[in-house]
């Protein structure tokens, strides 16, 4: 039966609009503080942890644990059914919609759930591992747990209460971290990493709800729920389709080369992630729900946009192209001698790394903009040449795939997605590229003269410890130069304002 399309009035403090537009800079600002917290610690947990495990657990353990990830991480964008980004974009939400929305992500993650205990047998019959049917239904359960904080965090972003969303995710980062170190040395093998992941959901699911002040009822029609669940839906298919097209390479790889080499892949590409979480993932949570406040202000939406993309680049770009410069020497320090086959996939990664901060922030234009319909097109172009692109470097090997995956997104499909979204936002892309031309010059000097350190350092026969110091000091301290002549604007305008008044007062004197 078809919903009614009449909605009633909000009941007396029910609506939950948008922050003021005329707040959002300053409530931007301090979210971006509170977000770069929340991802270096976040980071920092990740690293240590991952650091820990690396040594007592085995590629094999990473690699069966990818098998499975492969599943759960396409069917996790259901349990969120996009739901959470139709409750930030919307112009007018009510506490009856919201209640509406998470029954909706509970009923979803229990609908996963029992589809992952159904396709357990399966998963395990097309990798030849028995011990992935037991893996996968403990993991489905994610799915549910994973679904009990999808709107509390929407609200909390909504609200642009950042400080919250980021002493929640580093809580909930920290028992994960801490819960699979104790399992691990307790002998349990993969099973580690199947209980971090469990334990991460339940930390976010226990430390938000009450957070959110969100306020349940009995599911109610009539809302207004449907064009939500409408938007959310296609969204959620738009995910899909990226998860899609992201973790077929870990398929291909771990189906014709065994999970060894998955387990270098997958350390690989760990690393190379962590400049994007690093760059967007400090405003990812913070640029959506500002753009969306200054839907009707175009030119403010475009000058925040392209000022936190300039931001994005400055910080996700030198590092991607950094752990491309000192592969050799991360990759010991880290992972240990035992995985010195992850450098060259870490390498060709790395080249989509470097432009991999920028693509993500299509997703903001597109998601604020409301045009999911356009960002579903782009998408599904996207997902089809990488997916022949992995075609053609698995039938070579896993450091192939991982040279398919560098050049397609590296070099080939992110300025045409840059484009769509510039179109969907209704802005001009020549006068973003303008803003990212100096980030580019610097990041390309600082590349010059790190390479120059590496080979003058090779010659003189310095260990690979003296290496990697030389490398990031002549970088850090090159880059900070560049940085000094070629964005002097936006160090006053962006990163200024985000440091304490005492700080900025001493630093002029």
């Amino acid at each position: 039966m078809s919903e009614p399309q009449a909605r009633p009035s909000p009941a007396p403090n029910d609506d939950l609009s948008h922050v003021d537009s005329t707040k959002v800079g300053a409530m931007a600002r301090k979210g971006a503080v509170w977000s770069v917290i929340q991802i270096v610690v976040r980071n920092v947990v990740s690293i240590g942890s991952t650091a820990v495990l690396a040594r007592l657990l085995s590629p094999d353990d990473y690699g069966l644990m990818g098998m499975v990830a492969t599943l759960t991480a396409l069917l996790l964008v259901f349990s969120d059914m996009g739901l959470s980004w139709a409750t930030i974009q919307r112009r007018e939400l009510t506490q009856a919609q919201v209640s509406n929305l998470f029954w909706i992500n509970i009923g979803a993650g229990l609908v996963l759930w029992l589809a992952c205990i159904l396709v357990a047998p399966a998963m395990a019959r097309f990798y030849g591992r028995e011990e992935l049917q037991l893996v996968t239904v403990i993991l489905g359960a994610s799915f549910l747990i994973g679904g009990l904080s999808v709107q509390p965090f929407a609200l909390l972003k909504r609200r642009m209460d950042f400080r919250t969303v980021a002493r929640i995710e580093i809580a909930a980062g920290t028992v994960a971290a801490v819960t699979a170190i104790a399992c691990a040395l307790a002998g349990l093998g993969y099973w580690a990493l199947v209980i971090q992941g469990l334990a991460g959901q339940l930390a976010r699911a226990v430390f938000s709800i009450p957070a959110s002040r969100i306020r349940l009822q009995a599911p109610v029609r009539g809302v207004g729920t449907r064009q939500m669940v409408g938007f959310g839906g296609l969204l959620a298919v738009n995910i899909l389709l990226i998860y899609f097209a992201r973790n077929l390479d870990s398929v291909m790889i771990g189906k014709l080369w065994g999970s060894q080499q998955l387990g270098y892949y997958d350390r690989a590409y760990f690393l190379m992630l962590l400049p994007s979480f690093i760059a967007t993932g400090a405003l990812a949570n913070l640029m959506v729900p500002s753009l969306s406040a200054l839907q009707q202000d175009r030119e403010r939406f475009g000058d925040a946009y392209r000022r936190a993309l300039r931001m994005v680049a400055f910080v996700g770009c030198p590092m991607a192209a950094g752990l491309a410069l000192v592969a050799p020497e991360i990759v010991r320090l880290v992972y240990g001698e035992k995985w010195l086959a992850v450098v060259p996939m870490l390498v060709w990664l790395s080249l989509a790394g470097i432009t991999q901060p920028i693509y993500n922030t299509t997703g903001w234009l597109f998601t604020a903009a409301g045009n999911a319909r356009l960002y579903f097109a782009v998408t599904l172009v996207n997902a089809v040449a990488l997916t022949i692109a992995f075609w053609w470097g698995a039938q070579r090997g896993a450091t192939q795939v991982a040279m398919a995956y560098g050049i397609m997104m590296g070099l080939v499909l992110v300025w045409p997605a840059m484009w769509f979204a510039h179109v969907a936002a209704g802005l001009r892309l020549a006068r973003t590229v303008e803003t990212l031309m100096p980030v580019a010059l610097a990041v390309s000097a600082m590349s010059i003269v790190v390479l120059c350190a590496g080979a003058l350092v090779a010659l003189m026969g310095g260990a690979w410890g003296t290496a990697l110091i030389i490398k990031v000091t002549v970088g850090v301290l090159a880059y900070a130069g560049l940085t000094a002549l070629l964005l002097r604007p936006m160090l006053k305008e962006d990163l200024l304002p985000m440091l304490p008044k005492e700080l900025v007062e001493r630093l002029r004197w």
